[in-house]
């Protein structure tokens, strides 16, 4: 892998609060919120951030529940931590890590997007289902399914930093539409204090048919339903898949 893949995710992970700030997370956190909520009752349930990032999402769900974070970088839970003083987090891999706990609810944001293939998929679900309490709950927050996508796609929108302003721009495109998996440029344009920096990273993703997303958390015992909400500029996200056990 060149070192100028995931980029955002280790050496340029500083921008990532600046070009996609916690307070933009605000009403997807709700319906996860309410997802959780409508499953378990009220409450204040423990609950599994896997792949958790620089901790947005989870900056609106801390009140709610009793947390946990995992994520696979170190440089976004050094964000998280900074973010969510107090919630205990742990750098990890969500297809092998155990923390012999079991909690209420286990989310999975669009970190689920990173897992390349079926078998990525099935490891990162058995995870879930391995510190889920028998009553739990499983969100999961996939920006895309195969049958909604089109390529090619560009994103693209400016925020304003300390000292001038980051555009960033995403190129998305499938090469092979036989696979699972989808490429991404990202384009960081920083224009601070007189000067101007382009910085490149690429990322790849996973892509699947909502029936593969279903069948694979039926296999675990799951029942599984697709909750869509507003998605976000550009078309992205606007999904939740809520799993429970069928005697819930």
């Amino acid at each position: 892998m060149s070192n100028d893949h995931n980029r955002l995710y280790n050496d340029l992970s500083h921008l990532w609060p600046i070009i996609s700030p916690p307070h933009e997370y605000a009403i997807e956190a709700w319906y996860i919120r309410e997802a959780i909520t409508a499953s378990l009752g009220p409450g204040k349930h423990t609950l599994l951030d896997l792949g958790s990032g620089g901790g947005h999402v989870l900056s609106h769900l801390t009140e709610t529940f009793s947390a946990i974070a995992v994520d696979i970088s170190a440089s976004m839970t050094s964000l998280s931590e900074r973010l969510n003083p107090g919630t205990p987090h742990h750098v990890g891999d969500m297809r092998d890590i155990r923390l012999n706990q079991r909690f209420d609810a286990v989310l999975i944001h669009d970190a689920i997007n990173y897992m390349l293939s079926e078998n990525d998929l099935k490891l990162a679900f058995e995870t879930a289902l391995e510190h889920l309490h028998p009553h739990g709950v499983l969100v999961l927050a996939p920006d895309w399914f195969k049958e909604d996508f089109s390529a090619p796609t560009v994103l693209n929108w400016t925020k304003p930093s300390p000292n001038g302003e980051i555009t960033f721009i995403e190129y998305l495109d499938d090469p092979d539409t036989n696979d699972t998996t989808i490429e991404s440029v990202f384009f960081y344009i920083v224009k601070e204090s007189g000067t101007l920096q382009i910085y490149q990273d690429r990322h790849t993703t996973g892509l699947f048919p909502k029936c593969t997303w279903i069948s694979n958390l039926r296999e675990l015992g799951f029942l599984a339903t697709i909750v869509n909400f507003p998605s976000y500029e550009g078309g992205f996200g606007g999904n939740l898949i809520v799993a429970t056990f069928p005697e819930n």
